[in-house]
Formats: C-alpha cells, structure tokens, sequence
C-alpha cells in the first residue's frame, strides 16, 4: 500500500467539466475520455482515494490535534487545536478548513470510483474489492464529519457543475443512513485480506469493525454487539491482541493482527510539495512523534493506572507505554531525565499536592532512550484508526448495554486485561459498575488514541465532564448549547449559499 501511494496518479483532475471552448485535446493530460478504461485506471483511482487520508492537513498532523482538542486525557493539545479545547473554535481557522477539505475529498474520489469502476472490463473479483474500498472510504469520511461537525450535506454522486457542489445540509440520521448502508456493500465486495504488498488496504474486517461501531454511537445495542461478535468469532479473518501491548504503536510492527484499519505514512519520497500535497513521489509523515511529546497529560489518567496492579502485583504495563512521570531513570522524549526536565514542577508537587502533577504522552514516542524530535517530519510510523483491542471493549459495552453484564461481555473486556496481565474484573457487578469498568478500560487501553472525544460526546460527558471539573483545562469553557460539535468551515459558508453555520458559532 505505502508503494501504491507514491506512484498514484492524480484522478482528482479527470472530472468531466465543459469543454475548452477551442477543444483542444493535450496529450499530456488525462481526461475521462482516456482514463477509467483499464484495471490499471481502476487502481490507481482507489489508491487516490486513499491519498487525502495522509496529508498533513489531515491524519498527517492537523486534523489528529483537531480531534483530541476535546478529550479531557489532555491539558493542552497545542496551538493547531486552537480554541477549540474551551468550544470556542474559530470558522475562520485555515488549518481547520484545510481539514475538512481532505475530508470531502476522500468522498468526491470514492463516489468516482463508485461512478466509474463499473463499466470498467477487468477481474471482477478486484472490481468488485475496489468498490468495497470506495464504499469503506466513503462511509468513514462520512463517520468522522457527522460526528465532529453533525450537520453536513449528503453527497453520493460525483459533482458535474459548480451548482452540484452547493449542497444544502442533510438531517444526520440520513448521514448515518448512508454510513451503515455503505459499510454494509463493503463487507459483501471486499476481501478477505490482501497480500503483503497491498498492506494497508481494507478488508471485510476493517469494514465489519466500523459498522458496529456505527450502531454502537447510535445506541443500536443489539445489531453494534452482533457486528463486533462476528469479528471475535473469526467470521471476516483472524484477528487477535498482540502479544505485546507496545507493538501496536510502533512503525517496525505496522499492520499486525491486532490492526484493522491504520493510516498509511512513508518517509520514501520528496518533502517538496509535503504541506497538504496529494501528488506522486512525494513523503508521507506522521508528525504525532513530534506533538504527541509536548502533550501534557492530565493527572487523572495516571491516577487510573495506578489503582491496580497485574496479577503478580506490578504496574499495569500500559501506564509507560502511554505516559511518561518520575518513575526512576524515565527519560522525556529528548533524553534528558524526566525529573531534571521538570524539576521546578515536581519541587512544586511534592511541597503542594493539589498543584499539578507533571504527566506526560509516551504513546507513540517511545520517551526512553528515544531520538530527540527535531522536526515534525521525521516519522514513518502509522496512525492507528481501529484495533481489535477496541472492538472486544465496544463488543463488552455492547453487549452491557443489550442485555446486562453477561458472560461475552466479562470474556471481551477481561481479554484485554489478560494480555496485560491484569486481574480479571469481580464477577456479578451491576449495570451500571460494569459500564464504568468498560469507560475506565477505554482510557487504560487507549488513551491518545483519538477515541476518548467522540467517548464523551456519545456518552453525554462533552462538555459536562470539562464544566464539572475545571482543573481539566487552561482556560475558562466558553460553552453555549451547540458547541459540542466543531463549527462550519467559514470558507464553507461563503462559497455555498444553501450552507449554514451549525449553532452556537453565529
């Protein structure tokens, strides 16, 4: 797959507008009229699909600080989070524009392809893998637009004409219409897996997890269980924990068998046209090395490791595979010792408890004996979307909420636990305990993952959680009714006319 995205071709210009008023033909251009006709078209039409998805304006570096703005995991997400970390973001952000855009991109090629691929004579198996993958890239822009920006209009065909690209905002719940039904098609058209030199690409598991996760945002207990349960019985391909939680976020065990779908970086290429560029040859980094080593933390999630230890009484092995303190000899990112790095702080602490502890992110960065961070493009190491370490928790919240702490959902969530070590949870707990253990769990297991936001929201917590506990943030909540969604780009609005701004930005 990575190979695949530097050799793309760049589909994005071959839409059929009106024709130059001289109709000239140039040969060193492609147009429908030559492309759209091979297996070879085909393919190279849904790894651009894919493209959007690495940019730096989106998995690549903005949009993964965009999204964890809201996550209480977090102090401070950094300057490209912006406003948004008190709900006060601002309509007028270019980077947050620029996000949104990759966004709809990934959507104007999956309904390409979708429009196109058909009529194309070629293996039929691959045609029809390929459409699977336009619907599962479709049904996951969708998925993260709906839930961080709920009112977005609904467009399933390429636009023709300026006036098709002016659509007017749909009720959500056609949006989540669409997500199920695509995800649905994925599952029938896609393989099973693919060979190592097509990793990366998605398969009927990667589209089996998002649907359920789909019916589990949308409370359908039932069906979300169901979904997640096929997976755990091996119906889309085996999938499994790795044996070692830390493997799952680093670049030399990419792809393994706990991943189901995971974006795809590459350092082999030219950094020239790197800021946003979808084009040939060039980079693709992830830069989350980078921010992720400034994130304070705060001191609640460390807490929440430290309430219990494994079976043979040590430290849940997760706590430093995700956080950084003054444990002895820990290191920060850039090889100085924790405790000199922030000695004032710690000084602090010790003389005054209710003063912050200093805690910070290590997923991702390996802190100890790692490479200072020079630059934020350095990094090849892929961004996980999907593990099935989260697909046994949504199964056991599922299923807790279907039918009450049954014996699937104990197995799911205590699964997770044994690959850590950790005891199993008490037997016979209520409903509502349960949920919280699975709530807890969902940090424990995947804190900076980018989950936790969308978390609260569906949970009811967002803004609650920040309004209740102020120590979470900086600065002062600027919250009114509406802001738990992300605002309209206002590019957006001053190029749409039947676009409005979602409430609580006017």
């Amino acid at each position: 797959m990575k190979k695949y995205i530097l050799t793309f071709l760049c589909f994005i210009f071959l839409l059929g507008c009106e024709k130059d008023l001289l109709d000239q033909a140039n040969p060193n251009t492609l147009t429908p009229d030559i492309f759209w006709k091979t297996e070879a078209d085909a393919t190279s039409a849904i790894i651009g699909t894919y493209s959007p998805l690495s940019t730096i304006f989106y998995h690549g570096r903005i949009w993964y600080i965009v999204e964890l703005s809201n996550s209480d995991e977090i102090w401070n997400p950094g300057g490209i989070g912006g406003d948004l970390r008190h709900y006060n973001g601002n309509p007028n952000d270019g980077n947050y524009a620029n996000a949104f855009a990759e966004m709809w991109k990934v959507i104007f090629r999956a309904n390409l392809v979708l429009q196109n691929v058909p009529g194309i004579e070629m293996d039929a198996s691959l045609k029809d893998n390929i459409l699977g993958e336009a619907y599962f890239l479709r049904a996951l822009n969708y998925f993260v637009l709906v839930n961080h920006f709920r009112n977005i209009p609904l467009v399933t065909e390429p636009a023709a004409s300026l006036e098709a690209t002016q659509q007017a905002q749909v009720d959500p719940s056609l949006v989540w219409d669409q997500i199920k039904a695509d995800l649905t098609t994925a599952i029938t058209l896609l393989p099973t897996s693919w060979d190592d030199n097509n990793k990366g690409r998605v398969f009927k598991g990667s589209a089996s997890a998002l649907l359920g996760k789909a019916h589990l945002y949308l409370e359908e207990w039932g069906p979300a269980s169901a979904e997640f349960k096929k997976l755990i019985d091996g119906n889309y391909g085996t999938f499994d924990l790795m044996e070692n939680f830390g493997d799952n976020f680093k670049e030399s065990s990419e792809n393994n068998m706990e991943s189901l779908f995971e974006i795809q970086f590459d350092k082999t290429g030219a950094w020239t046209a790197g800021w946003g560029s979808d084009v040939p040859s060039t980079a693709r980094y992830s830069s989350m090395d980078f921010d992720h080593a400034n994130y304070e933390m705060n001191p609640w999630v460390l807490d929440l490791f430290l309430q219990e230890t494994t079976n043979g009484g040590l430290m849940d092995p997760r706590a430093k595979e995700t956080l950084v303190w003054d444990y002895p000899e820990a290191e920060h990112f850039d090889g100085i010792l924790f405790s000199e790095k922030f000695a004032t702080q710690l000084t602090d602490f010790a003389a005054d408890p209710t003063k912050r502890r200093p805690v910070r992110n290590a997923k991702f960065i390996a802190p100890n004996g790692g490479q200072p961070r020079a630059a934020f493009n350095t990094n090849g190491n892929n961004k996980r979307i999907i593990r099935f370490a989260d697909v046994l928790l949504m199964h056991a919240e599922a299923e807790n909420e279907a039918s009450g702490p049954t014996a699937d959902a104990y197995a799911s969530i205590n699964r997770v636990r044994a690959r850590v070590d950790m005891p199993e949870i008490p037997a016979g707990l209520s409903k509502d305990v349960f949920r919280q253990r699975v709530r807890d769990e969902r940090t424990l297991e995947l804190c900076n993952e980018s989950q936790r936001p969308l978390d609260l929201l569906r949970w009811g917590l967002s803004p609650s959680r920040f309004v209740d506990d102020p120590s979470l943030r900086p600065n002062a909540l600027l919250y009114v009714p509406g802001r738990e969604y992300f605002p309209i780009p206002q590019l957006e609005i001053a190029t749409n006319p039947n676009m409005v701004q979602n409430p609580g930005y006017n």
